[in-house]
């Protein structure tokens, strides 16, 4: 069969199964128009123990700890990782309990002074330089969020999907970033975090826009819930092919974690292993979405060679599993068969289809 670009657009959007479907709660973060309350600035040299910069203020305030949240920044590239940004949050909220879906309740303006008196102090000064009608905080309506959904996730796990430039997710595994102009996605099974993290960010996704236009239910150039419910899954009918798609959205993670950091001169070394491992796992998932027809050595090298780990190493700062990864490459690409493996006729053109349409 020969794919066109309305073919392929066509197949993915007859996807029964859908993210919605996967999930136990698609939401927005934090509104945005609040923000000036609670968000402010590392203090320089970015120690967490000294106090901030307020962005509105521009000087610098001391806020408690305990109330303090890392901040994502939708501007960042957040692809696969979060981007630390130079922001930190104030939440006066407490948040009760340690299943998924948690209760919360705000700090009334006495515990606040009793308990958080920097907080309090700095809560008082917003009020007095924003509001004309005192600088007492009289009740917690005056510095309540106008949209509390996204609390009930605070220390939940969770992808967060931003649109810079493109549609990119990142799994927030201990699930305390706060975030504003994206989504967050809690799934059901929490074994398939990095799989669906490893889908979103795939060249495939890019489709989706063009499925979402042709059926009304983008209004606009905005990120919403609504939107990413459609987004259709596919699981791979083969385990093994479902555990490489794992593993590498793990290394992914590590790699786009390290690139963060890195020095200027060794930003090539993060970017080429960061490109040959997603154009591998865009394959798998272009085959699994569309085709399911790869060759059986080509899965089979990868499997010999792209091992997992029971350890959280995508959260490790060890230079060695860089080295490893290196390895793991130049394994792959050394293999004398692998440049035997012959792609099928039909998945040549979904590939030059895709490409000769932005999306490859």
């Amino acid at each position: 069969m020969f794919w066109s670009k309305d073919n392929i657009i066509e197949r993915l959007s007859k996807i029964p199964r859908t993210l919605e479907d996967v999930s136990i709660e698609i939401f927005e973060g934090i509104p945005s128009t609040n923000d000036f309350i609670h968000k402010v600035n590392l203090s320089r040299g970015d120690c967490t123990n000294t106090s901030y910069i307020c962005r509105d203020l521009l000087r610098s305030v001391s806020i408690e700890q305990e109330l303090m949240y890392p901040y994502m920044d939708d501007s960042l590239s957040n692809e696969f990782a979060i981007n630390s940004s130079q922001y930190r949050f104030m939440l006066p909220y407490e948040i009760l309990g340690n299943n998924v879906r948690k209760e919360y309740r705000i700090f009334q303006p006495e515990e606040m002074k009793t308990r958080f008196p920097m907080a309090y102090k700095r809560l008082r000064e917003i009020k007095y330089k924003f509001r004309t009608d005192g600088e007492g905080l009289n009740s917690a309506d005056c510095y309540r969020l106008k949209n509390e959904s996204f609390l009930h996730y605070i220390n939940t796990p969770k992808i967060i999907i931003t649109d810079h430039y493109r549609l990119q997710a990142s799994y927030d595994f201990a699930g305390n970033h706060v975030f504003a102009e994206g989504i967050g996605i809690v799934l059901g099974d929490p074994t398939i975090y990095h799989y669906v993290t490893a889908v979103l960010n795939s060249s495939i996704s890019r489709v989706f826009p063009e499925i979402w236009n042709r059926e009304k239910v983008r209004e606009n150039s905005n990120l919403y819930p609504k939107v990413l419910k459609r987004f259709p899954i596919v699981f791979p009918e083969c385990e093994t092919v479902e555990t490489l798609i794992n593993t590498i959205s793990r290394y992914l993670i590590y790699l786009n974690i390290q690139k963060h950091t890195a020095k200027v001169y060794s930003l090539s070394n993060y970017q080429r292993l960061i490109e040959f491992y997603k154009r591998i796992a865009d394959l798998l998932i272009l085959d699994t979405y569309i085709t399911n027809d790869l060759d059986p050595k080509f899965i089979e090298i990868l499997a010999e060679n792209i091992v997992s780990s029971e350890d959280e190493f995508e959260y490790s700062n060890d230079m060695s599993l860089l080295i490893a990864l290196q390895g793991i490459k130049r394994n792959i690409l050394e293999n004398p068969d692998f440049r035997k493996c012959k792609f099928s006729n039909e998945f040549t053109n979904i590939l030059a289809t895709l490409k000769n349409n932005g999306v490859w």
